[in-house]
């Protein structure tokens, strides 16, 4: 599943720090081509199942940086992906 209305697809691995308490997590930043992406703003969670890897998926803001992007986390091995972003209006 992809997210709606955003403009350039990529599928990159990005380092991401986050704060996992229980089964939450709030992603604090991330860094792509060693630029720091902070997020202001958390718009939508959705969680998938592929064979036994559970995925959760992002939809965050970067305010600083004027962008919105979807973020991946994959549970079993524990990596994150940036799917997808556009630049905010």
């Amino acid at each position: 599943m992809v997210y709606l209305g955003m403009q350039y697809t990529v599928f990159e691995p990005v380092e991401v720090v986050a704060h996992f308490n229980r089964m939450n997590i709030e992603i604090i930043k991330f860094r792509r081509n060693n630029t720091v992406y902070r997020v202001s703003s958390f718009v939508h969670k959705w969680r998938l199942k592929e064979g036994d890897n559970h995925i959760t998926h992002f939809v965050v803001e970067c305010r600083d940086k004027n962008i919105i992007c979807e973020l991946a986390y994959y549970h079993k091995d524990l990596k994150w992906e940036l799917i997808q972003y556009d630049h905010l209006e």
